[in-house]
């Protein structure tokens, strides 16, 4: 397998310049991910999950260190190649879901596809909706959408553009465990069709069923593995706090 995602001495820090004020979120990290691999990202609240996985999705840049993308270094593009990248290759779903509440579930998902000027963008905004099975709720607004439907709403908006890496913030951490459990199974069998997942979680079982997990700590990787093996390797005072 290639890979795509390659992090090498990756630090983030806010407050730079001002000693007093710095904090490192990111302290130093290198790994890389493999095309199609599943990756959850675990460890106590501050650890720094959150900022590298905006790091991930371009959404922020990283303070020292190199992150490439396929192929390319992301510290040598723009603003709007960025934006124009994260369109083409890159879904992302977060706990808040994060859908416009004017729109229709349909305009929701259509939206990535008028950014980048793609045509048939309607129709394939009904076949990421079928994909998610809501077509039948395609005019509904957000707020006649269940939390588990404005999910799977968030999902086909991810996933309307093809991308090749999906990140998820929390995706199930809004949703009852039925609920969540079938999120999940619906991001799993976008994983097994050959999506690059990574997934941050506080939900150790969630976490246990992906391929590969790193935990981190205080901006570091204390381990990266099998994820059944990184979660077993957590004290019991860890579990409480990753949990």
């Amino acid at each position: 397998m290639s890979s795509p995602i390659v992090i090498s001495e990756l630090s983030k820090v806010y407050g730079m310049g001002k000693a007093e004020l710095e904090v490192r979120a990111i302290d130093s990290i290198s790994f890389s991910v493999e095309r199609g691999a599943s990756l959850g990202i675990i460890g106590p609240s501050g650890c720094g999950k959150s900022s590298l996985l905006n790091i991930l999705g371009c959404l922020d840049r990283p303070s020292e260190g190199r992150y490439l993308l396929e192929g390319r270094d992301m510290a040598t593009l723009d603003d709007d190649e960025l934006a124009a990248l994260r369109n083409r290759h890159i879904g992302f779903v977060f706990q808040s879901f994060n859908l416009l509440p004017r729109m229709s579930a349909l305009e929701n998902v259509e939206l990535p596809l008028l950014y980048s000027s793609t045509k048939n963008s309607r129709q394939l905004a009904h076949a990421a909706l079928e994909r998610v099975g809501l077509s039948a709720r395609a005019r509904h607004l957000p707020s006649e959408l269940s939390g588990g439907q404005r999910q799977r709403v968030a999902i086909a908006r991810a996933i309307v553009t093809q991308p090749s890496l999906l990140l998820c913030d929390e995706p199930t951490g809004a949703l009852d465990s039925r609920t969540g459990q079938e999120v999940l199974e619906l991001l799993s069998s976008l994983h097994r069709e050959g999506t690059t997942l990574i997934m941050v979680t506080h939900d150790l079982h969630i976490a246990r069923t992906l391929g590969r997990a790193i935990r981190m700590k205080d901006g570091r990787i204390e381990a990266d593995g099998e994820a059944a093996s990184v979660v077993a390797g957590l004290h019991q005072s860890e579990l409480e706090l990753a949990c």
